[in-house]
């Protein structure tokens, strides 16, 4: 092989390796990502930044009234899920808020029979999010058959 082009055939190997590594997928299921989102009472956004913007907007598309408005603002939280083969039964969010202490909070959705991936949102809003306070700490849990498969939690989660 000619020396000059040792270097490049190496750096070819490197990234063929690299992208098979990459390939590999977990075969179970798995919460690739979580996305929260605050929505603040008497918080307008202006930026020029237009997903900025745009995210607010389509959190408070549709209400007309004040009562409305009050409704939506909370907490959102967007999770990005995989279960290849349809493996979990309930996506979970577990959460802390505020004014409630230690309290732990649950919202549970039924996600039997989806395979794939998938997205979900949970929602702190309205009489929960007015009286709780804000969420201080979250987990978000895949559940088998009744045992954790797969969870993602902020960083203040105990």
């Amino acid at each position: 092989m000619n020396p000059r082009l040792r270097p490049l055939a190496l750096l070819t190997l490197v990234l063929a390796g690299q992208a098979l590594v990459s390939c590999v997928s977990t075969s179970g299921p798995q919460i690739t990502k979580v996305n929260p989102y605050h929505l603040k009472p008497g918080q307008v956004i202006l930026t020029e930044d237009q997903m900025i913007q745009t995210e607010q907007l389509r959190r408070l598309h549709g209400a007309v009234t004040a009562e409305e408005f009050v409704e939506r603002f909370g907490n959102y939280y967007t999770v990005f899920w995989h279960a290849p083969q349809g493996g979990a039964d309930e996506l979970k969010l577990e959460y802390l808020q505020g004014n409630t202490g230690s309290t732990v909070h649950t919202q549970v959705i039924d996600i039997r029979g989806k395979k794939g991936r998938n997205t979900s949102e949970f929602r702190v809003t309205g009489e929960a999010y007015t009286t709780g306070g804000p969420v201080t700490a979250w987990k978000t849990t895949l559940i088998s058959g009744g045992t954790p498969v797969a969870e993602s939690k902020s960083f203040l989660w105990k």
